[in-house]
């Protein structure tokens, strides 16, 4: 039993609350989000028309963002509530496609004016 407990306070589970936790998640989302592609990474995402992917314009752009948002607000419900459907790679692959998103080179639009920017 003592084995367990040390094994988990290693992996910092007992942490309290607030407590800094090793983030082991970070770097892989991280190496994801530079290596996005939106053609080939959306779509096994989030349902999107074929238009709504080729649009580059900043309604598009914004749409994109919202569409990513929803579904990365409904998984962190899933997780939290311990729902049988969560799953952790569709998580990991809507922040890194959520990141990958916001690094595009923005338009004159995007830089000017800012795109709200949530975590996940």
């Amino acid at each position: 039993m003592a084995k367990r407990a040390d094994h988990r306070a290693r992996q910092g589970i007992d942490a309290a609350p607030g407590a800094p936790r090793p983030d082991i998640f970070t770097a892989m989302v991280e190496v994801e989000a530079r290596a996005y592609v939106r053609d080939r990474d959306l779509p096994g995402l989030i349902a999107l028309w074929p238009q709504e992917l080729a649009d580059q314009s900043q309604k598009g752009s914004l749409l994109i963002l919202s569409k990513l948002r929803r579904a990365l607000r409904a998984e962190r419900r899933r997780a939290r509530a311990g729902h049988w459907s969560y799953d952790l790679n569709r998580h990991l692959g809507l922040k890194s496609a959520y990141n990958g998103e916001l690094a595009r080179p923005q338009p004159h639009w995007a830089r000017r004016r800012g795109v709200a920017h949530s975590g996940g």
